[in-house]
């Protein structure tokens, strides 16, 4: 499946829970002005890897296939995602919260989220991929 990243621009001022249907911007939460600008630093890499890893977790049929009773089903799908939050509050813990749109209810409505875990290795100096986490939202 092709993935198409939509952006959410209403301003999040309140740092309030992000969904389709509100459109804030993402959720932001930083441990430390450091801890962000690290992550300012590492960005456009952590967000190539996390686009990399979604797309590939969408497409295993083992995590994301059709088979009845199976979540998430592929097919409710419409290939939409969004960015839901950035968590960075010490360098052990690094997640990117996305969200994955769907219309098998005849409306457009968030449906899956998967977060994509690193943490900073403080000896080599890079951002280490842990994993990819799924839920139903």
């Amino acid at each position: 499946m092709k993935l198409t990243r939509i952006f959410l621009t209403e301003p999040n001022t309140d740092n309030r829970y992000v969904t389709c249907e509100n459109r804030l911007s993402p959720r932001l939460a930083f441990g430390s002005g450091e801890l962000e600008r690290l992550f300012r630093e590492n960005e456009a890499e952590l967000m190539q890897t996390t686009e990399r890893e979604i797309h590939d977790y969408i497409n295993c049929d083992s995590l994301c296939g059709d088979d009845e009773g199976m979540f998430p089903r592929r097919s409710y799908l419409t290939g939409e995602w969004y960015l839901r939050g950035i968590t960075f509050p010490d360098p052990g813990f690094l997640s990117i919260q996305t969200a994955f749109l769907s219309d098998h209810t005849g409306r457009k409505d968030d449906y899956l989220g998967l977060e994509v875990v690193f943490f900073y290795d403080e000896a080599s100096q890079q951002f280490v991929l842990d994993g990819v986490n799924s839920s139903g939202i």
